[in-house]
């Protein structure tokens, strides 16, 4: 037979009336401690930061882009339907093409 989950009279179950909230003050070195982050978020605040500055500009081989838009535009980039259909595989099946 399957029980229900939830307290039952006379199993030692915790009420209401067994919940005592008790103030605590702060004492001088947890008030200390609320106001300096520690080392730990100190490091993730100084990666995040880092991240963030990473994130906003890709590296750009603008030499290269510009080789590219030139070739596209006078027809003389090279376009291999067998590469490309190799690589669109790899891409779907996550496979590392070889070079």
């Amino acid at each position: 037979m399957i029980e229900s989950i939830g307290a039952k009279a006379g199993t030692g179950a915790v009420i209401a009336q067994d919940r005592l909230v008790v103030p605590v003050a702060p004492t001088p070195q947890t008030a200390n401690a609320a106001t300096r982050p520690s080392e730990a978020t100190t490091r993730q605040l100084e990666l995040s930061a880092l991240a963030f500055d990473f994130g906003k500009a890709a590296p750009v081989n603008e030499k290269h882009v510009e080789d590219v838009k030139r070739a596209v535009r006078n027809g003389t980039y090279p376009i291999t339907p067998d590469t490309i259909a190799d690589r669109m595989l790899a891409l779907k099946l996550y496979w590392s093409p070889k070079k």
